[in-house]
Formats: C-alpha cells, sequence, structure tokens
C-alpha cells in the first residue's frame, strides 16, 4: 500500500486554548498544506487531553468546519496529555508478530498499566548493539482507551471520517523527517530538540534521525507565565498581557532601569527562565544516557514562539544553536507554519508507525 495520499486529508491538532486544523496531503514532493484554520476554545472544555463537555465541543468544531467549508473528509487527531506513557524498550531482534505478542501478552511487564484501560502502540527506534548481539528499540506509546473515545466520539460526531489518532512528539518528529531544509538556512541537523510552547504546557520532543527519541509533557505554560504577570499587574486582562508580550521588542536583552516596562520585562524573562530550567533537566537527561547523544539545534515553535528574542535567550542559555520554526523546505502551508506544526506533521504516514 502507497505511505502517499492521493486525496486531501484533514488534521486537527487539539490543545486545551484552540484546536488547529489543516488540509492537505504528503506526496513525493513534500507536505502540501491547502487551507487551514483555528477554532478558539471557552476555558475548561479542553483539558489536558479531556474533552469536558463532548455535546458544547461537537457544536463549536461543525461550525467552524462549514465555516471553512470542509465536508466529511479523513480525519487524523494529534493530541497529547500527561495521562500518555512513553516507555523506551530494549528487546532482543525479532520479528514484528512476535513484538505484538509481548505487548498483548507481557506489556505489564514493561509498563505499569492496566492493558485493558489503555492502547498500547509503538514505534521502531532501530536496532543497538548490547555485548556483541542486536537488539531492538521500540518505543512503547500508551494512550487511554477512554481518552482515544471519547476523540472519535467528537469526530464521527462533526460528521467525519476518523482514521488516525497521533501524538505531538510524533507528528513532529514526522515533520523533522520529511519537511527538509530548516528556514532556508540550517542544514537537515541529526538531533533537533523540539519546543512546543504552547499554552497549558510545554511539549518536548528529540528527534534523531527523524526518530523521536524523548517526548516530555511539561507542566508549565505560556498561561503559567501570564498568571504571574498578572499578579503583578491585575489591572490588565490576558489578552492585553499576551499583547504586550508580542510588541516588546528583544526580550533577550536586560531592560535598563529607565525603561517603562522594565518591570513586565524581569518578570517574564525570570519566568522563562523558569521554564528553561525544566527544559534543562530533561536535555541532561538525553545526554547521560549515551556518551554520544548530542543535541544540534533546538527549534521552537507555538503560540510563545512569536516572542522577539526567545530564540535568542534559548542560545545564550542553553549555548545551543535555536531557532523559530519559519518554513521547511519541503513544506508548502497557507499560513505560520510555527502554529500549524503539529497538525502539519501528522499528515505524514510512515511505515515505522506500527499497530
Amino acid at each position: 500500500m502507497s505511505l502517499f495520499g492521493s486525496s486531501s486529508v484533514l488534521s486537527l491538532d487539539f490543545g486545551s486554548d484552540r484546536i488547529k486544523g489543516v488540509v492537505g496531503k504528503y506526496s513525493k514532493k513534500g507536505i502540501i498544506v491547502d487551507k487551514s484554520f483555528s477554532l478558539n476554545l471557552p476555558e475548561g472544555l479542553y483539558q489536558d487531553g479531556e474533552i469536558e463537555d463532548i455535546d458544547q465541543l461537537t457544536y463549536l468544531l461543525r461550525n467552524t468546519l462549514s465555516e471553512n467549508g470542509i465536508g466529511q473528509l479523513e480525519t487524523y487527531g494529534v493530541i497529547n496529555s500527561t495521562s500518555i506513557i512513553m516507555r523506551e524498550v530494549s528487546l532482543p531482534t525479532i520479528s514484528k508478530d512476535e513484538i505484538d505478542s509481548i505487548i498483548t501478552y507481557q506489556l505489564e511487564e514493561y509498563i505499569p498499566i492496566n492493558p485493558e484501560d489503555y492502547v498500547v502502540k509503538y514505534l521502531s527506534l532501530g536496532t543497538i548493539v548490547v555485548d556483541g548481539i542486536d537488539r531492538s528499540q521500540i518505543l512503547l506509546v500508551g494512550i487511554p482507551r477512554a481518552m482515544i473515545q471519547a476523540h472519535l466520539t467528537l469526530l464521527k460526531s462533526s460528521n467525519l471520517k476518523p482514521t488516525i489518532l497521533d501524538y505531538h512528539g510524533n507528528a513532529i518528529a514526522k515533520l523533522i523527517s520529511q519537511g527538509g531544509n530548516i528556514n532556508g538556512g540550517y542544514p537537515e541537523a541529526s538531533t533537533v530538540a523540539c519546543v512546543d510552547l504552547a499554552s497549558s504546557f510545554t511539549n518536548l520532543s528529540i528527534v534523531e534521525d527523524g526518530k523521536v527519541k524523548v517526548a516530555r509533557v511539561i507542566e508549565y505554560g505560556s498561561d503559567d507565565i501570564v498568571n504571574e504577570l498578572k499578579k503583578s499587574f491585575s489591572y490588565m486582562g490576558e489578552k492585553d498581557i499576551l499583547e504586550k508580550i508580542k510588541k516588546l521588542e528583544d526580550i533577550s536583552i536586560k531592560p535598563s532601569i529607565d525603561d517603562p516596562d522594565v518591570s513586565f520585562i524581569e518578570i517574564l524573562r525570570d519566568n522563562l527562565f523558569v521554564l528553561m530550567d525544566k527544559i534543562e533537566m530533561i536535555f541532561r537527561y538525553y545526554k547521560t544516557r549515551d556518551a554520544s547523544n548530542k543535541i544540534d539545534l533546538v527549534l521552537l515553535y507555538g503560540s510563545f514562539s512569536q516572542i522577539i528574542g526567545l530564540d535568542t535567550m534559548f542560545n545564550e542559555f542553553f549555548e545551543l544553536e535555536s531557532t523559530k520554526l519559519l518554513s521547511l523546505s519541503k513544506v508548502k502551508i497557507n499560513n505560520e507554519l510555527s502554529q500549524f506544526a503539529n497538525a502539519t506533521g501528522a499528515l505524514v504516514r510512515l511505515s515505522e508507525v506500527k499497530k
């Protein structure tokens, strides 16, 4: 069966503040996105992968699809949650059927979960040599069964045809592996740390040679930073704070005491350093797993990546090349790629995504 789609597919990236959608396809020429849109969600309607009111969300999604002229398309969903469990496992080199059998009958030996409550799939990470013996590396991904069912029900109720439910780490890994040259100036780096600066969480995926090696949900996002700013600037609403952040000239430069926004900028910078400290802990974990592990590039995307000077802050803090995701040479999209990266990456279907 061909991995390249002949017709357009709808891909929906679910977040706590927005659902971001793209209509496009993955072809031999790359990834082509013909249409993109966002659905802003009321606070509390969608949290950490959980749909709090499926009837309300169905109503909002159906209206948005109608407004954008989207009918009964084949649909991929992209989700993330602290409830999703990932575990890298090393096994003797065995067949796909034998791996399926282990997941079916011996899963609890590798992940401490009730198999009845989770749907577990795996990604092949290649082979390693241990004591002269080849071993297969796989990444087990367990998603709560109830979470999958809720999303499938939502999509079917919205007159869509759900076929794939992906997760953020895998979606961004596919985008990086198939997207080509980054921003027209960076070569295809072998190891990229992808930092999705979202509202409720920050999603960190370390992609090595096109395969996700580490995927973590950091429970600290732009909402936390905005809330800290609210404490000192209580007269400002959330939208006012976000607008002010976007208008700042360069937050990598420490403000002078004469700057009228000195307090605002210092609080913003301090909380970004808190986030970077949390990211650094995961970087250290990755690097200590193997002496040869290194990070070539830090790639920033998501809503907060638009902050001017943020890439410079990351560069100076981690002493690593850091950049915002602006473009990929093999991706054509009619909108900002950094805001639709996960949805775009999910359009790619690869043979190593296993049952």
